[in-house]
């Protein structure tokens, strides 16, 4: 009578499994077959697939903050060019010109971060 590989236990031939431990004691391995070349081109496209579409994300996550950096950067070039102007015009002096030049800059990166954020929020909405 044969031996149980895993406990040792005594059991019969014709016993699929060993009746102590559970252990299978007939394994019946199917012939490694090579799959065939339609299911392995069926493979190959889903697998080209979801890499494109990973891609894909990757490059929209990279353009959610590519338009709001150059965004802020333009508008600050703006306002330092106006107070340049007014200052050299005459209207504004320039004690006054940083501060109101700092509270502008601030007031656009505020805004910018409302902005990034709401749209943060629309792509992964909580659930």
């Amino acid at each position: 009578m044969p031996y149980c590989p895993k406990c040792g236990t005594e059991v019969r031939e014709e016993m699929a499994f060993c009746s102590n431990c559970g252990a299978p004691l007939k394994v019946e391995r199917p012939p490694a077959e090579a799959p065939a070349p339609a299911l392995r081109r069926a493979e190959k496209a889903e697998k080209r697939e979801k890499k494109e579409k990973r891609e894909k994300a990757e490059k929209y996550e990279k353009r959610e903050f590519g338009v709001i950096g150059p965004l802020i950067g333009g508008l600050i070039l703006i306002i330092l060019g106006l107070m340049f102007y007014l200052q050299i015009a005459g209207f504004l002096e320039w004690e006054d010109a940083w501060a109101l030049f700092l509270i502008i800059i601030g007031i656009i990166i505020i805004v910018g971060f409302l902005y990034a954020a709401t749209m943060a929020a629309r792509r992964h909405p909580r659930t």
